[in-house]
């Protein structure tokens, strides 16, 4: 990489508070833009070597590189906005979420309670395992029967969720936030009950996001309060459920 995005990552990291995990992210992305040089005609080049990728991998590279781009820019490292024009393909693919039967299976298959209530957690209430991870119990806040959680999403944008008692206090009892395993742990887990299940459907941890989601939706929470709930900076990236919802499937509420 060049000096240039050197300094784009210093920003992002000491300016702008983006994660590890982001910074690792559009360390990779720089990495391999930095093989083309700051005009239309390479951009353009970049853009149809890119095309390679699947549409969610050019959306996310795309996003990296303008925002790159636009900071050039406003420091006056380049003087024209060529990168504009550029829209990213639409991906139609609808997000993988447990159906009912399936999320019962699930959670009938776990014999650990460390991770039933672990992910149980994270059904009730739609954390990213990122947004997961940086949580503790300092994040708690208890008003009579009524616990909030204070949750540090992308761009360190703070949002509060508020948790059902008895789940909360099965997160404590299990000391889920005292010790937390790691991400590719999890994932670990989360495969082994799934096949343990009998469950063959392409579902991840994220996919009990999407379920938590598809569960508000279905009790009538308003679009916009799901978007605040889930850390969406655009109301477009929540609509997508409504296609899901649309097909008249009921999640149930708790496991």
């Amino acid at each position: 990489m060049d000096r240039f995005s050197r300094k784009y990552l210093d920003y992002l990291k000491n300016v702008k508070k983006r994660s590890e995990s982001t910074l690792k992210q559009y360390k990779s992305v720089l990495k391999e833009f930095s093989k083309y040089k700051y005009r239309r005609e390479d951009f353009r080049r970049y853009l149809k070597d890119i095309s390679k990728n699947s549409p969610k991998t050019q959306q996310m590279k795309l996003s990296v590189v303008k925002g790159y781009l636009s900071w050039l820019y406003s420091q006056g490292y380049i003087k024209k906005r060529f990168w504009e024009d550029a829209e990213p393909p639409r991906s139609r693919a609808l997000p993988h979420y447990f159906s009912p039967e399936e999320l019962s299976r699930f959670f009938s298959a776990i014999d650990d309670p460390y991770y039933k209530a672990l992910f149980r957690f994270l059904v009730n209430t739609g954390l990213r395992i990122s947004e997961f991870m940086t949580l503790s119990e300092e994040d708690l806040q208890t008003f009579g029967q009524t616990v909030r959680i204070r949750v540090r999403g992308k761009g360190s944008k703070e949002r509060i969720i508020q948790v059902d008692p008895e789940i909360m206090e099965e997160v404590i009892n299990q000391g889920i936030l005292k010790k937390k395993p790691s991400a590719r742990t999890i994932q670990r887990k989360m495969k082994e009950y799934l096949n343990k299940a009998g469950i063959r459907k392409k579902l991840t941890p994220h996919s009990l996001r999407h379920t938590f989601a598809i569960l508000l939706m279905e009790h009538g929470v308003p679009l916009n309060r799901i978007q605040l709930l889930l850390g969406h900076e655009s109301i477009a990236t929540t609509s997508i459920y409504l296609k899901i919802v649309g097909e008249g499937e009921k999640i149930p509420k708790v496991f």
